[in-house]
């Protein structure tokens, strides 16, 4: 029975992963199960071979689907190369007041990028400042040429998520209880300026996804070797503002600057009343836009691979 359960884990870990056209490595595929049963990975390895799952280059994959092998070493250089160009975005925007964590989220995030994929930044701020943080960042990376915009999506960085310290738990925003893409994204981020360790914070602000994910590994997930630290002046140059901004003065300066991006907002077009659309949220805690939110479609995707290949 055990086999069984551990196969169908199986089937389901691959097929999310095939959607990206990325396999995954023995390590990968145990550590990323979907609802596994309750298995050591000793014992894992030693079921394994029983599975009869085809496999290259040591990467493991779906029935018939041996050239994603190949494409996954493509997306790696891929993803390293965006990787440096976000490296150099963060060390601009790193001492903006309040801003307290950049993660390397979506393809690039989970080594999955192609040419033409943006790079998307999570950000956490500090609570109540929201507002002054998504001013100062979205102005900062226009000036520098790299925030995405418009047409202007390759290589450019998405600033399409915020949330504040407070508002790091993202269960409300699930499109259903098992959200499969949203708990393998929030897993998969990539911490790179996170000084005060909040990417441990979030993980276990989201510890819902242990229910789908119970073989992760915080401090794993976490070790992001090549982190982005504080400069020294920077330090002093973003403790002084938020020394000047704190308290009720602070309040007022953070209502301003959400008065002026709403009204931004508005001038563009776009409709900030969403109602109960979980693919748009604008609030003081969280700010998320993703207009085409594919997380619906991703997840009928998934069960249309898992009855293929179980079938």
């Amino acid at each position: 029975m055990e086999s069984s359960s551990l196969h169908q884990s199986v089937v389901k870990t691959l097929a999310y992963f095939d959607l990206a056209d990325y396999p995954l490595t023995k390590e990968e595929l145990f550590y990323f199960l979907w609802q596994p049963p309750a298995i050591s990975y000793a014992d894992f390895l030693n079921t394994l071979a029983s599975l009869n799952l085809e496999s290259k280059f040591g990467y493991y994959f779906l029935s018939g689907r041996e050239q994603i092998a190949e494409i996954r070493r493509r997306k790696l250089l891929i993803s390293e190369r965006k990787l440096k160009i976000a490296r150099r975005a963060i060390k601009i925007i790193r001492s903006v007041p309040y801003l307290r964590a950049v993660f390397v989220c979506n393809t690039v995030g989970a080594q999955q990028a192609d040419e033409a994929s943006d790079i998307d930044f999570f950000i956490v701020t500090e609570k109540n400042r929201i507002w002054i943080t998504r001013l100062f960042v979205t102005f900062l990376l226009s000036l520098f040429g790299l925030r995405r915009t418009g047409k202007r999506v390759k290589d450019k960085i998405c600033l399409s998520f915020y949330a504040t310290t407070s508002g790091l738990d993202l269960a409300k925003w699930r499109v259903a209880d098992d959200d499969v893409h949203f708990a393998y994204w929030i897993n998969q981020m990539l911490p790179v300026f996170d000084p005060d360790n909040y990417y441990t914070k979030f993980l276990e602000a989201n510890s819902w996804t242990k229910t789908y994910l119970p073989n992760l590994n915080p401090a794993q997930t976490s070790s992001y070797l090549s982190k982005i630290f504080e400069s020294r002046f920077g330090k002093i140059w973003k403790k002084a503002w938020e020394k000047m901004w704190e308290g009720n003065y602070g309040d007022m300066i953070n209502n301003q600057a959400k008065q002026i991006q709403l009204s931004k907002m508005k001038f563009s077009g776009k409709d900030i009343n969403r109602g109960e659309d979980k693919g748009v949220v604008i609030s003081d805690d969280v700010l998320k836009f993703h207009e085409k939110d594919t997380r619906i479609a991703y997840r009928e995707q998934w069960k249309q691979k898992i009855y293929a290949a179980q079938n």
